[in-house]
């Protein structure tokens, strides 16, 4: 693990989003927007203008989210010597779609695709076992899933403030559904990378998800802030535990 002022360094230099990477995070969003805010054309009939406003809406919250996500990922490949890029996984979109027209909204899925994770041969020096490793490949698909659980408490940090609020219920449930649905072991998602690289680390993928998801959809403080406290442990714990270089 680099040093904060080495990876500060890296971050100026080398943290960006390709244009192909942008292209694929805009179709992406849309996709994910309008799956999610199929339910949300009106209360008792149509409205152009209600679903309008929901479809915005959701495109403000799906962008934030995947960003975040991808950050989350990049900034720790960085950490580890490794350059992080999102590939769009275009069968999955219209699977997606196909599923969410199907259901009538009732079944929103995320399955937008995954990393990809190349070697940095001058910031691997000095690493363990220098060359590209598997475990730390699996970590970085699993800061993506923790990125979506962090975006997830502060939309429901919002959500207990505003109960009523569609953005902040939104962004939870959007949030939750992109962990759990980056977990399936499939070679497009991330869950393959976490999987192979450690057992571990897929399974408790799948239980903070899912607990995760009991503290924050239960809409209670004391769940919000048992969510809030068992992150901030997590990281510190992450900080003071990792090797510097």
């Amino acid at each position: 693990m680099a040093s904060p002022h080495e990876l500060r360094s890296r971050i100026k230099q080398f943290f960006a989003f390709s244009t192909q990477e942008v292209w694929g995070l805009v179709v992406a969003i849309l996709f994910t927007a309008f799956i999610f805010s199929f339910r949300d054309w009106g209360v008792d009939k149509f409205d152009l203008g209600i679903g309008l406003g929901h479809l915005i809406m959701m495109i403000l919250i799906a962008g934030f989210s995947f960003f975040f996500r991808i950050a989350c990922q990049k900034i720790y490949g960085l950490s580890q010597g490794y350059l992080v890029n999102f590939k769009i996984w275009w069968t999955g979109l219209f699977v997606m779609l196909a599923i969410g027209f199907v259901s009538v909204g009732n079944i929103p899925l995320i399955l937008i695709g995954g990393f990809v994770a190349s070697m940095m041969v001058k910031q691997r020096l000095g690493e363990f076992r220098y060359g590209f490793d598997f475990a730390q490949n699996s970590v970085i698909g699993l800061w993506g899933v923790w990125g979506n659980l962090i975006a997830a408490t502060l939309f429901g940090i919002g959500w207990m403030a505003f109960p009523q609020s569609y953005v902040f219920g939104k962004g939870v449930t959007l949030n939750l559904i992109m962990a759990a649905c980056s977990l399936i072991p499939l070679p497009q998602l991330d869950g393959l990378s976490i999987f192979w690289g450690s057992r571990l680390n897929w399974v408790m993928g799948i239980l903070t998800v899912a607990v995760a998801a009991i503290l924050l959809m239960s809409r209670s403080k004391p769940g919000l802030i048992i969510a809030i406290a068992g992150a901030t442990a997590a990281g510190f714990i992450y900080i003071f535990t990792g090797s510097e270089k």
